[in-house]
C-alpha cells in the first residue's frame, strides 16, 4: 500500500479527496455537505487557516530538532510575529510538553511531504488531513506523532483517532516491515497515549477501517439531499443549496482574518457584546480557553432530564420525575427543578422540538448566517413558544433586552411565518432562589426587522474593526475564559493549563499526563 501525489494512471478524473473530519461525520452529517467536500467542490472560501496554532508549532518543532537529535537538548524558537498574543502563549505551551514528553528521545525527524492529499493503493479516494510528526529513532523504527491543542477527551488509544489511521496509511511505504510507534498528544493539557505495533498490520487495520468508512460516507451520500441544521454555519457550499436559494459566495479581502459570510450565535453575539477581543479570540481564532469558565455540568444534566422527561409523556406527574430523577443520581435541587419547571411548562402543547437549531440567512450585505440552539419549542395558542431553560442567576428583567433573545428571535421568526404562527420567547429560571422569571417577549413584525438591522451592524463591525481590543474592566475580565493570555486584561495571571517543573525530582521524566 503506498501514498502518491501522482494520479492514477488512465484516470482522468480526479480521485474523491476524504479527510479525517469526513470519516469521523460519514454516518451523520449532511449529505449534500459531506457530497461536496467528497468531490472536492470549490466552496465559501474561509480566511481563517485554522492550522494557524499547528503550523506555528510545527515549525518551531522541526527547527528545534534539526539543532539535535535530542529536541530536549535544542532552543525553542520563538513563536512568529504574525501570530495574536494569546496564540503564541498556546504554542508557547504546546512547546513546553513536546519538550517535556519527547525531549529525552534521540530521532531524526522525516520531512514526509504530505502537505497535500495524497493517493493510497486500493483506497478510491485521496487521503487528505494533517500528518504532524514523524520520526526514526536511533534504532530506525519510525514513529508517528500526531499532536491536538486543548481536545475535550484524549482517546483510548491512539488508533481510535482517525487522523492517526489517515497517517498510517499515507505513509505506509516509509513505515516498512518493521515495529511501528504512534501516538496521540494533547500539547495544551499533555496528556499523550502511545502503543508500538506491528507495522504491517497496523497499515492493514487502518487501511481496512477507512475503506470501510468510505463505504459508509457513499452510502451517506448516495442521496445528496440538503438537511439544515447546526453544520449549516460551517458549510462551505451554501451557494445552489436549497435550503438556501439567495446565498452567494463573498470573497474577503486578502489580509482579512473574517469570513465573507459572518457567523452569528447567540453566544458569539453575547460575547461581542462583553468584549470583542473575546469574540475574535473563542469564535474566530477558536483559541483554546486558558481559564476555567463558569461551571456547565449541572445545567447540561437539567437540559438532559428535562429532555428525557418530554420525549416520554407530561412533565408534570411527580412520580415520573421521581424515577428520572433517582436514576441519574437522585439529586434533591435537580429534583427541585424539574419539579419547578412543570407548573410552567404548556402541558398538552404540541412540541415542535427539544435541542431544536434553526438557521437563517442574510444575503444580502453585510452577509451573515445566523443560527440558535433553542432548548424547546412548543406550539399552543396560535404562537411558536420558544422556551430557553435556565440553571443559573437572572441577567435581565426583560427577555428582550438579552442579546442571545434576538438572535433566537431573528432565527426564528421565518419558522413561526412558515406555520402562520406568533412568535414567543420565554426564559424559565429553574433555580428555587428565583421567583419570578424575565418578562417574556413576544416580537412584532417592526421588531424583527429591528433585530435584523442590530445583527447587520454588528456584522459590519466584525468586518471593519481591525484592532478587536478588549473591554479591560474587571468585572468583565473574571469571568472570562482567556484572562490569563489576553494582553487587555484587568485581571491576568497564570493560565490554568498543567506545567511540570524539569528541576522537580519529584515529577517523573516521561509521565503520561491526564
Amino acid at each position: 500500500m503506498s501514498a502518491s501525489s501522482a494520479p492514477v494512471p488512465g484516470d482522468d478524473a480526479p480521485r474523491p479527496r476524504v479527510t479525517p473530519y469526513l470519516l469521523r461525520i460519514a454516518t451523520e452529517g449532511c449529505p449534500r455537505r459531506l457530497d461536496r467536500a467528497l468531490r472536492a467542490e470549490p466552496g465559501q472560501p474561509d480566511p481563517v487557516p485554522r492550522a494557524r496554532i499547528r503550523d506555528a508549532f510545527l515549525a518551531a518543532a522541526r527547527a528545534a530538532h534539526a539543532q539535535a537529535p535530542r529536541v530536549g537538548d535544542a532552543a525553542w524558537p520563538a513563536p512568529p510575529a504574525h501570530l495574536r498574543p494569546e496564540e503564541a502563549r498556546v504554542v508557547e505551551q504546546a512547546g513546553h510538553w513536546y519538550r517535556t514528553l519527547f525531549g529525552d528521545r534521540t530521532v531524526t525527524l522525516h520531512d514526509h511531504g504530505l502537505e497535500r492529499p495524497s493517493e493510497v493503493a486500493g483506497i478510491d479516494a485521496r487521503i487528505g488531513g494533517w500528518v504532524d510528526l514523524v520520526a526514526r529513532d536511533a534504532d530506525g523504527r519510525p514513529e508517528i506523532r500526531q499532536v491536538a491543542f486543548g481536545a475535550p477527551t484524549p482517546p483510548a488509544r491512539p488508533l481510535d483517532d482517525w487522523s492517526v489511521r489517515a497517517a498510517v496509511v499515507r505513509l505506509a511505504d516509509w513505515i516498512g516491515t518493521g515495529p511501528l510507534a504512534v501516538s496521540w498528544t494533547d500539547l495544551l493539557r499533555g496528556a499523550r497515549v502511545e502503543e508500538v505495533h506491528d507495522g504491517p498490520t497496523v497499515v492493514a487495520a487502518c487501511h481496512d477501517g477507512i475503506v470501510a468508512r468510505l463505504a459508509d460516507l457513499r452510502v451517506r451520500t448516495a442521496d445528496p439531499r440538503a438537511e439544515r441544521g447546526s453544520e449549516c454555519t460551517m458549510c462551505a457550499h451554501r451557494k445552489g443549496c436549497p435550503e438556501f436559494p439567495r446565498a452567494m459566495i463573498v470573497r474577503t479581502h486578502r489580509d482579512s482574518l473574517v469570513p465573507g459570510v459572518v457567523t452569528l450565535t447567540p453566544s458569539a453575539v453575547e460575547a461581542w457584546s462583553r468584549c470583542r477581543r473575546l469574540w475574535q479570540d473563542q469564535y474566530l481564532l477558536q483559541i483554546p480557553a486558558s481559564d476555567e469558565g463558569p461551571p456547565a455540568v449541572h445545567g447540561q444534566r437539567v437540559h438532559d432530564l428535562l429532555r428525557r422527561l418530554h420525549d416520554d409523556g407530561p412533565c408534570d406527574d411527580p412520580v415520573r420525575i421521581d424515577e428520572i430523577v433517582d436514576l441519574h443520581g437522585g439529586q434533591a435541587r435537580v429534583r427541585a427543578e424539574l419539579t419547578d419547571h412543570a407548573r410552567r411548562c404548556p402541558i398538552g402543547a404540541e412540541s415542535f422540538g427539544h435541542e431544536v437549531t434553526l438557521v437563517r440567512l442574510q444575503p444580502r450585505r453585510p452577509n451573515f448566517i445566523a443560527s440558535a440552539r433553542l432548548d424547546a419549542v412548543w406550539i399552543h395558542d396560535g404562537v411558536l413558544d420558544v422556551r430557553d431553560y435556565k440553571t443559573g442567576g437572572v441577567a435581565t428583567t426583560r427577555v428582550a433586552d438579552d442579546p442571545r433573545a434576538r438572535v433566537q428571535a431573528w432565527v426564528a421568526e421565518p419558522t413561526a411565518a412558515a406555520e402562520g404562527l406568533g412568535l414567543r420567547i420565554r426564559y424559565e429560571h429553574l433555580a428555587a432562589e428565583i421567583v419570578e422569571d424575565p418578562e417574556e417577549w413576544a416580537p412584532e413584525a417592526d421588531d424583527i426587522d429591528a433585530v435584523g438591522d442590530w445583527l447587520a451592524g454588528i456584522a459590519t463591525a466584525m468586518r471593519t474593526d481591525e484592532a478587536l481590543p478588549g473591554v479591560a474592566d474587571p468585572v468583565v475580565c473574571r469571568g472570562c475564559r482567556y484572562r490569563s493570555i489576553c494582553p487587555d486584561s484587568a485581571t491576568p495571571g497564570e493560565p490554568a493549563w498543567p506545567r511540570v517543573d524539569p528541576d522537580d525530582p519529584d515529577d517523573p521524566d516521561d509521565a503520561e499526563r491526564p
